[in-house]
C-alpha cells in the first residue's frame, strides 16, 4: 500500500510537460493531448510543445488542427523550423494539397538538406502533380541521403519508370506514355502505403528521442 501511495505521489510530481511527453513517447497520443494542451498554456514559448501536439492531431486526423498548431509553432521556433516545415508538408499531402505540400517540403530542405524524408515526400507531391523530372531527382536524392532504406526497390523502379515516362513524353509516344503511367501509378500506391511510416517524428519511433537530442530543443 505504501508502495502505491508513493507510485502515485511519485506521478502527481509529474509536469503536464513530462507526463504528455511520455504518453506521447508511449505512442498514447489522446491520453497525451490533455497534458500537453496544458503545458503549452503553461509554456508558450516551448517549441517541442507544439511540435508533439501537431503530430498527435495528425495522429488522430486533425490535419486542419494539426496545422494551425504547427504554424503558432514556427512563430517560436528556434532549432526546428525544418521539422515544423516538413509536418506541415505531411498535413497539407493529406488533405491533397500537394502544391502547398511541395513548398512546405522544399522549406524544410532549404533549412536542412540532410533531412531524407522531405525528399521523399515531395517526390511524391510533386508525382501528384505531374511533376516527373523534378520527383525523379528527388528519388535520387533520397536513395543517395538513405541509400539502406526498406523501400529502395519500390523507388528504383519509380525512378526507371519516371525515366522512361520522359523519354516517351519527348518522343511523344502517347500509347506507351499512358501504359508507363499506369505502372507508375501502381508502384506509387505501394510506396505511399509504405510511406506512412517513414520518419516523421511520430509517436512509438525510436528516432524521435535523437531527433530532438540533434536539434538541441531545450527541456
Amino acid at each position: 500500500m505504501a508502495f502505491i501511495n508513493l507510485l502515485a505521489a511519485l506521478v502527481l510530481s509529474l509536469t503536464n510537460l513530462q507526463q504528455g511527453e511520455q504518453l506521447f513517447l508511449d505512442n498514447k497520443p489522446r491520453e497525451a493531448l490533455p497534458h500537453l494542451e496544458k503545458a503549452l498554456y503553461e509554456n508558450p514559448q516551448d517549441e517541442k510543445i507544439y511540435l508533439y501536439l501537431g503530430i498527435i492531431y495528425e495522429q488522430l486526423n486533425d490535419s486542419a488542427k494539426s496545422i494551425q498548431v504547427l504554424k503558432r509553432g514556427l512563430n517560436v521556433s528556434q532549432g526546428s523550423k525544418d521539422l515544423f516545415y516538413y509536418n506541415l508538408g505531411n498535413n497539407h499531402f493529406r488533405q491533397q494539397e500537394y502544391t502547398v505540400a511541395d513548398q512546405m517540403y522544399s522549406n524544410a530542405l532549404e533549412i536542412n538538406g540532410a533531412l531524407e524524408v522531405a525528399y521523399l515526400n515531395r517526390a511524391n507531391a510533386r508525382l501528384e502533380l505531374e511533376q516527373f523530372q523534378e520527383a525523379r531527382q528527388d528519388y535520387i536524392d533520397y536513395l543517395r541521403l538513405d541509400p539502406d532504406t526498406y523501400q529502395r526497390e519500390n523507388i528504383e523502379k519509380l525512378i526507371a519508370l519516371l525515366g522512361q515516362i520522359l523519354e516517351d513524353a519527348e518522343r511523344e509516344n502517347q500509347e506507351e506514355l499512358e501504359r508507363q503511367k499506369a505502372l507508375l501509378n501502381e508502384v506509387l500506391d505501394s510506396l505511399k502505403n509504405a510511406s506512412e511510416d517513414t520518419r516523421n517524428l511520430s509517436a512509438g519511433s525510436e528516432d524521435i528521442q535523437e531527433e530532438y537530442e540533434e536539434i538541441d530543443i531545450e527541456d
